[in-house]
Formats: structure tokens, C-alpha cells, sequence
């Protein structure tokens, strides 16, 4: 019996998939996809607020950059990071906006930094 439990120890061990490897590093498209997931989650917060939608010069700021994105070859990190938050938003709706004039301007504000983000991490990309 002891035989058999260190050979199947072996046998586990040494099967693909158990050997040590270093750990990953992040893709060259992780800036970009985090930076378009939380864009997307900012986006959906203000969405949320009770006074309104998202202002459409902001809404065409965020398609102007995923259009930036896919002449510069991250649009493949964009669509990673809008399917990660539809993902999460299936999974675990985010909280709604405040009423108010404050908390929209704050969710407006928070946004507009996201897509900042975003635009700097496009504009360091490179395929």
C-alpha cells in the first residue's frame, strides 16, 4: 500500500500542469484592459444617477478612444475590458448612484478620470 500511494504521489506530481513554472507577468494589454474595466464600471455608476445618463461628449470621448485603441492595436484590450465588466455586472450589480447634484458630479468626475486613464494607457500601448 505504501508503494502505491508514493507512486501515485509521483505519478501527481510530475503530471502536466503540476510543474513549478515562474509566476505570470502581466500581459502588455493589462494597463489597457484594467484601465477599460474601470472606465466601464464609472460609467455604469453614473448611469445610475437619478438626474441622468451619461452626457453624450462624454459618451463620444469614450468611443473616440476605443476607436484610438483599435488604430493603435489595443482594441483587443478594450474589448477584454468591456467583457470583464459585463461580466462582473451579471454577477454583481454595482451600487447605484446617490440622489443629488453632488454625487453626480461626483460619479461625472470620477468618469472623466477614468477615461483619462484609459487614454494614457492607449497611448503608452505598444503591440
Amino acid at each position: 500500500m505504501r508503494a502505491t500511494a508514493g507512486m501515485l504521489s509521483a505519478a501527481i506530481l510530475l503530471a502536466p500542469g503540476c510543474e513549478r513554472r515562474p509566476e505570470p507577468r502581466n500581459s502588455k494589454e493589462e494597463p489597457v484592459r484594467r484601465a477599460t474595466y474601470l472606465a466601464v464600471l464609472a460609467r455604469d455608476l453614473l448611469d445610475t444617477c437619478p438626474a441622468g445618463r451619461t452626457p453624450p461628449i462624454e459618451a463620444q470621448r469614450y468611443e473616440e478612444l476605443k476607436r484610438l485603441a483599435a488604430q493603435s492595436g489595443a482594441g483587443h484590450a478594450v474589448w477584454l475590458g468591456e467583457n470583464d465588466a459585463a461580466a462582473m455586472r451579471r454577477v454583481s450589480p454595482g451600487r447605484p448612484c446617490e440622489a443629488g447634484a453632488v454625487p453626480q458630479a461626483s460619479a461625472l468626475m470620477a468618469y472623466s478620470r477614468r477615461l483619462d486613464t484609459l487614454a494614457g494607457r492607449i497611448a503608452e500601448y505598444r503591440p
